[in-house]
Formats: C-alpha cells, structure tokens, sequence
C-alpha cells in the first residue's frame, strides 16, 4: 500500500540521502506527540541513472515541505521507503485538517516545513534537545534557515567595470518574500521558509514557460546579444535550484535552446541557430596550458574600457592584406634595439 507525507527533514547524519517524513493517516500533527526531530530516517530510491555505489552516487532534491510518496518495507510500519514526489498546487493548508495552526504552516504543528530561523531557536521546543515532551531525547533538528540556501533580492549587475554588486535578501527578509513569475516581489507570509510559492503549480516557471528573462539582454552593449528565449510548456526541461542557477534544455519548436545561468548573471547561452551567448559578471580568467589555435570567419571587435596589456614571450607576427590604422588620443611609443643591415643589435655607448 502507498502512502503520501511531508518531507520534514533532509540534513541526515550518516549523509547518505535520507529524510525525514510525516506520513498522512498515520502521524498526528501534534508535535508533543511526534516531533519532526522524532520522525525516523526514511530511504530514498534513486534512478538509474545514478551507480549509487562506492562514491559514485548522487543526491537527491527533496526539500522541507515536499510531497512525496512511498512504501513501507516492514510489517510494522517502521521503516518508510520514498519512491517518488508528488508535485501539485501547494495551498495554505491541508483539506483533511481545519486547525487554524496549520492554515498559517506553523512550525509549531506537523506537514510543514519545521525550520526555524536559527539553530538556537530549536531550544525548549519540541523539535529541541530534550523537550519537555520527551526529556530523554538527545538528538535535534539541525536544519535553520540562517544557514540554508535562498535566491538573491537582487543581481545588480553593471556593464561599466564594477561587475555584479550582488545584494542579498536579510535574514528577516527570507522569511517573508515569494516568487511570482522569475522576479522576486515581498509579501508578507507565514513561517516556514518553504513552499516559496502558493496557490500555483510547484513546476519552476522556467519550465513552465512563465520565466521572464529581461536580465539576459545585452543588446545596448554588443548589438543582437541578448536572449530570445520562449519556451513552451512541457518542452523546455529545466533545473531551477535553491539558491537560483539555472539549467535548461529547451526543446521547444523552432527555438531550441541550451542554458546554464549562474545566481549571479553570469550565463552562457546557445539558441536554436547555433549562435552563443556567454556573460561573465565578474572577473574571468582562461588558462590554456599548450597550444590554442582561433578561426574567425567574419569581423572580430574588441572594446575595453580600462587598460590592456599583452604580454608575449617570444616572436610575433601580423599579415594584414588590407589597411592598418592605429588612432590614439595621447602619444604613442615605440621601444625597440637598433639593428643593422645584417640584422645584428647595434649597441651605443652611453
């Protein structure tokens, strides 16, 4: 028989996957009773796609709050065995309960997100070191939002030298703020942390075909880079995860496309055509260790808005078949040996 829970904890000890859950129709939601710190370790079946074994395997994504649904393999209903998530429309509440703890996704009640802000404001509550409901109790929960990963207020990014000046959301504000869209926007919610989202499918909107990706145009800089990116729902296979990177492979007709976005802004995009974009926020530094060899079939411009330097240590050479102009507002220098004829240095005698 299947069973459906709420994922409450996913910091396991042994670091070998495991979570914790609060099944539906078997636990209570009264914490004194069970808390989230008192939940045992469920398993989780991964593909295979993943070897699993011998420091070859992979995590999962399960967060706090997320819908899954198993099996238990023993006749006792000890041991609990994810098999998958449930994904849906994540509401205030549950329909099988009315408490009014729940509706406002209290930490205080069970199936929610049990996270507090701080590790130290686990103490004298039910999910602490030895509650009053269980005073022999010797184990916590671990997990504090102050700790955990969030999306940034803002990329911030300047095309002027300064890169990106990145400003991230207070402790105070991750608490209170949700995603619309791709954009962040503030609005007062309950505790927990998570679901970020209400009332709207728990798909990321990049895959859903509901992201907006304004912040990817750099057309007033360099002429067509900007990204032309509509994807369609279901064909863009998208992996949006909690602190804000992004990977998509976009199928969708006549604009395939291939992304990875870095939180920051930094991104490399390729679209249907063929043509890359790639946008570093910051500083970049390329280390080829032999030879590299560069083909440019059409034009090349280069503009640099601070200084440049080339440094070369041995011969260097330049074929141009056509005109060669050098324009420089200051003066321009020249140092080189004096040869003669025979192409020996001629040294003077200072």
């Amino acid at each position: 028989m299947y069973h459906y829970g709420i994922v409450e904890d996913r910091n396991d000890p042994l670091k070998i996957g495991r979570v914790r859950v609060r099944i539906h129709a078997l636990h209570t939601d009264d914490k004194q009773l069970i808390s989230s710190a008192d939940l045992p370790w469920s398993h989780v079946i991964m593909p295979v796609t993943t070897a699993g074994l011998g420091g070859l395997g992979n995590t999962h994504s399960l967060v706090e709050g997320a819908t899954v649904f198993g099996i238990f393999s023993d006749t006792l209903q000890q041991h609990f065995v994810v098999l998958g998530v449930a994904q849906g429309i994540s509401q205030q509440g549950y329909k099988e309960t009315i408490t009014n703890e729940l509706l406002e996704r209290s930490v205080e009640k069970g199936f929610n997100d049990p996270r507090r802000e701080k590790q130290s404001m686990y103490n004298d509550t039910n999910d602490g070191m030895s509650p009053p409901s269980a005073p022999q109790r010797g184990n916590e929960l671990t997990s504090s939002i102050d700790k955990a990963p969030h999306f940034l207020k803002s990329q911030n990014i300047k095309y002027d030298g300064k890169g990106s000046e990145r400003e991230e959301f207070t402790e105070a504000e991750k608490l209170e703020y949700i995603t619309i869209g791709k954009g962040l926007f503030r609005k007062k919610v309950q505790k927990p942390y998570y679901p970020l989202v209400k009332d709207a499918t728990d798909i990321n909107v990049f895959s859903t075909g509901d992201a907006i990706y304004d912040d990817r145009n750099m057309d007033p800089i360099i002429k067509g880079a900007k990204s032309n990116a509509t994807p369609m729902y279901p064909y863009n296979k998208a992996t949006r995860t909690e602190s804000g990177h992004v990977i998509e492979v976009d199928d969708t007709r006549d604009n395939e496309r291939l992304s990875i976005e870095h939180r920051t802004g930094t991104f490399y995009e390729i679209d249907k055509d063929g043509n890359e974009i790639h946008r570093v926020v910051n500083d970049n530094y390329t280390v080829i260790c032999k030879n590299d060899e560069l083909y440019v079939g059409g034009k090349v411009n280069i503009k640099v808005l601070g200084d440049a330097t080339i440094d070369i240590g041995g011969n260097l050479k330049a074929d141009v078949t056509g005109t060669t102009t050098i324009d420089g507002t200051e003066s321009i220098t020249v140092t080189a040996p004096i040869i003669d004829l025979n192409g020996s240095e001629i040294k003077l005698n200072s």
